[in-house]
C-alpha cells in the first residue's frame, strides 16, 4: 500500500492524502476517483504522500494525464492562484462511456503558393519545430495577407513528423469555418467547446488522449486538450479578450496558457492578429516573441477606402444609405456586413414626464427592450420583465430610445426587403449548430445583408464583403476601463478588415468622435500609430505593459459589508508593504456598482513583478467573510 497526496474539486489550497494498492499503477497525474465527506470525487494524484492513519482507499483509477499537461495544471494552479483540484477539474469532460470514432472527410487540393512574407514566415517556424525548440512566434499581417495559409502550411510540417496540432479560436462562431479548412487540407479535425453536448467533449477529449484525434480546433477551454504528442498551438486573433475566462475558476488567459504549455512541451506556439495586443506587440518589439510581418492582402488585394462621417444623430447617414444601396446593386462586390456592439431593440426606457428609468432591480444597470419577446431584459443577470406602455409612477406614456441589432434589423427590412438580411447576435444565436447555418448561407451566398454585434468582426473571410458600415463606433469608448480605447481599435480594424477580399471594398464608420486616435488609426488602417499613442498613455499612468495588474472583487448583498470587507483589505495589504513593493488603489465601487443583487468593490494592485503580486494574494486567499464573496484575478482584462 503506498499513500499519495490527491487535489479535488474544492476551493482551498488543500490537498487530502488517500491509500492504494500498488497494482493499481498509481502516480503522479493519475486520475482517481476517491470518497470525499459523503460524495465520490474524481481527482488527481499529485504525488507520493506520507503515511496518515485515517487516510481512504483511492476508489478507482480512471487514467494518466499527459506528463505536460499535469505540469501545465500545477503551473495554471500557482499562477492565476486558483486551488489545484478546480484548475483540474475544469480540464476534464463528462466521463462517459460510449466514444464516438474519429471521423475522416474528403481532401482537396491546395494550389495556393506563399508569397514572399508567408514563406520566410513559414520557414522560421519549422526550424524551432525541427530542432524541437520553444518559440512564442508573432504572425502580424494585415487583414487578408494569408495568416491562415501560415497556419496551415506549418500544420502540415508538423502532421507529417506524427505530433499534434491545436488550433484556438476566440469565438464559438468562428470554429466552422476554420473546421472546414482543416478538414480540406488534411481529411480530418474536431472541435472542442462549450456548446458541444457532453458525449462530444467525451469523445474529443477521449481520442486526443489516445492518438487517434491529431488535430483540434476549439475555443480558450480547447488549451487544456490532452494531446501527449503535441508539436504546436496556434492562437489566432490573439489580440481577442473571449481567450480570458472570468467565471468559473480558473479565471486564465488561453493566450497565456497555450504560451506556457509550448515551454513545457518545447515546441513553437504562434499568435496571429492583424490588430495585436498592446502587450503582444511590446513583446515582439522588445524581442521575447519573434515577430514575422505580413505587410500586404494576398492576390494584389488592396485594403479597403474607410470613410468616417458624423451621423449627427442619425442612425443611417446619408453617405451609408446610398452605399448600402449601390453595394447591394453591384455585379460582383454585392454583399454588405453592419456592425453595431449592442442587442436587443432598444437600450434605454424613460418618461420624459417625471424621469423614471426602466433599471434591473437586481443590477446597476438598465434594462434593454427585446422586441422578439416583446419583453425588458437586463444583460447581467437575464432579469425579464413584460414590455411597459405607461410609466408606472405616473402613468404618462413612455419612450424607447437608442439602437439595438434588433432595431436595425427592423429598419433594413423595410428599405430592403428584396434582400435576404440575417442577424448574428447571441440572442440570434441560440443553438449548436446557428453558427454554421449562417456561415454556409454566407458562403452560398443566400444572405445578403449580415447585421450583428462583435461576432461579425473576426475571422468571416469571404470574397464579395462591398461594404462594411460600422453604425456607431462610439458605443465602448468612453466606458471607465483604460483598455476601451484599445477595444474600439481592435473592432472597428477587424470588422473593416472584412471588406475587400475579393475586389475593392468600402468601409463607412460613423462617429461623433472621428478625431480620436482609436478612430483615426482604425480608418488609417495604421495599426503602429495607434500603438505608438496609446504606448505612450499606458507608460505614463503605469498600466501593463509596464506595471502588472491583480484586482481583488468584492462582492455582497449587504453594501456596508462589501465596503467593510475592502477597507479590512487594504489594511491586510498594507503590512505587506515594507517586504513588497506595490500600488494599492481602492477599494472602490466598480463602475457597475450591482450585479445580481451583490453590491461590488474592487481593490486593484500595480507592481514591476507579477510574482510579488501572486505572493501578495496567496496569503489573502482563505480569508473568508460570512455573506461575502471576494476573488481575485492575475492581469484583470475587464475592469467594470
Amino acid at each position: 500500500m503506498k499513500y499519495f497526496d490527491v487535489a479535488v474539486p474544492i476551493d482551498k489550497f488543500s490537498n487530502f492524502t488517500y491509500l492504494a494498492e500498488e497494482e493499481m499503477g498509481v502516480k503522479s497525474g493519475s486520475v482517481v476517483k476517491v470518497p470525499f465527506r459523503r460524495k465520490v470525487l474524481t481527482g488527481v494524484v499529485i504525488r507520493e504522500g506520507k503515511p496518515y492513519k485515517g487516510a481512504k482507499k483511492i476508489q478507482e483509477k480512471i487514467l494518466d494525464l499527459p506528463e505536460d499537461l499535469f505540469k501545465l495544471a500545477i503551473w495554471v494552479s500557482s499562477y492565476y492562484l486558483c486551488p489545484q483540484g478546480l484548475v483540474f477539474s475544469f480540464c476534464f469532460p463528462p466521463f462517459m462511456k460510449r466514444i464516438n470514432k474519429v471521423q475522416e472527410y474528403p481532401k482537396k487540393k491546395s494550389s495556393i503558393k506563399l508569397n514572399a512574407s508567408q514563406g520566410k514566415a513559414y520557414k522560421q517556424i519549422i526550424e524551432a519545430a525541427k530542432e524541437e525548440r520553444f518559440k512564442t512566434f508573432f504572425l502580424f499581417g494585415v487583414t487578408g495577407s494569408g495568416k491562415t495559409e501560415v497556419y496551415l502550411r506549418v500544420m502540415e510540417n508538423i502532421l507529417k513528423k506524427g505530433r499534434s496540432v491545436l488550433y484556438l479560436t476566440p469565438e464559438v462562431s468562428m470554429i466552422p469555418q476554420v473546421l472546414e479548412r482543416v478538414r480540406d487540407r488534411f481529411g480530418s479535425g474536431e472541435a472542442y467547446h462549450y456548446k458541444l453536448s457532453k458525449g462530444m467533449k467525451y469523445s474529443y477529449w477521449i481520442n486526443a488522449l489516445n492518438g487517434d484525434l491529431k488535430i483540434g480546433v476549439g475555443s480558450r477551454m480547447s488549451v487544456f486538450s490532452p494531446f501527449r504528442d503535441l508539436g504546436l498551438i496556434i492562437v489566432d486573433e490573439e489580440h481577442s479578450e473571449s481567450y480570458r475566462q472570468e467565471e468559473p475558476k480558473p479565471r486564465f488567459s488561453a493566450r497565456e496558457v497555450a504560451i506556457m504549455r509550448g515551454l513545457i512541451g518545447k515546441f513553437p506556439v504562434i499568435l496571429g492578429s492583424a490588430t495585436p495586443s498592446v502587450e503582444s506587440f511590446y513583446n515582439a518589439k522588445s524581442g521575447k516573441y519573434k515577430l514575422l510581418e505580413l505587410p500586404e492582402r494576398v492576390k494584389g488585394w488592396k485594403l479597403p477606402e474607410v470613410e468616417v462621417i458624423n451621423p449627427e444623430g442619425k442612425l443611417f447617414s446619408k453617405e451609408m444609405d446610398l452605399a448600402i444601396g449601390e453595394t447591394l446593386k453591384s455585379k460582383k462586390m454585392s454583399r454588405v456586413i453592419l456592425f453595431l456592439n449592442r442587442r436587443g431593440y432598444a437600450p434605454y426606457c424613460k418618461c420624459y414626464n417625471c424621469g423614471w428609468t426602466a433599471k434591473c432591480p437586481n443590477c446597476d444597470i438598465s434594462l434593454t427592450l427585446h422586441k422578439a419577446t416583446d419583453s425588458l431584459i437586463c444583460h447581467h443577470c437575464g432579469y425579464t420583465k413584460e414590455r411597459l406602455v405607461n410609466c408606472p409612477e405616473c402613468g404618462k406614456k413612455i419612450v424607447y430610445l437608442g439602437w439595438g441589432t434588433e432595431r436595425i434589423e427592423e429598419e433594413i427590412e423595410t428599405k430592403y426587403k428584396d434582400y435576404n438580411i440575417q442577424r448574428m447576435d447571441t440572442d440570434a444565436i441560440s443553438r449548436r449548430h446557428d453558427h454554421e447555418k449562417i456561415y454556409n448561407g454566407l458562403k452560398k451566398g443566400r444572405i445578403q445583408i449580415l447585421l450583428g454585434t462583435q461576432m461579425v468582426t473576426k475571422g468571416l473571410d469571404l470574397p464579395d464583403i462591398g461594404l462594411v458600415g460600422v453604425l456607431s463606433a462610439d458605443t465602448a469608448l468612453n466606458l471607465p476601463d483604460f483598455r476601451a480605447t484599445e477595444r474600439t481599435f481592435h473592432l472597428l480594424s477587424q470588422v473593416a478588415g472584412r471588406a475587400g477580399r475579393g475586389g475593392k471594398g468600402k468601409v463607412i464608420i460613423q462617429s461623433a468622435s472621428p478625431n480620436h486616435y482609436a478612430i483615426r488609426n482604425a480608418a488609417e488602417h495604421n495599426y503602429r500609430g495607434f500603438y505608438n499613442d496609446e504606448i505612450n498613455f499606458r507608460k505614463s499612468a503605469g498600466y501593463p505593459p509596464f506595471l502588472k495588474l491583480a484586482r481583488i472583487l468584492i462582492k455582497s448583498r449587504k453594501k456596508k459589508k462589501a465596503e467593510r470587507v475592502g477597507e479590512l483589505l487594504k489594511e491586510k495589504l498594507e503590512r505587506f508593504r515594507n517586504r513588497e513593493k506595490f500600488i494599492i488603489l481602492g477599494p472602490v465601487s466598480c463602475p457597475i456598482g450591482k450585479i445580481e443583487k451583490r453590491y461590488r468593490y474592487h481593490i486593484l494592485l500595480k507592481a514591476k513583478s507579477g510574482y510579488a503580486l501572486q505572493r501578495i494574494l496567496k496569503k489573502l486567499y482563505n480569508i473568508r467573510v460570512l455573506e461575502v464573496e471576494i476573488s481575485f484575478e492575475i492581469n484583470p482584462v475587464n475592469m467594470l
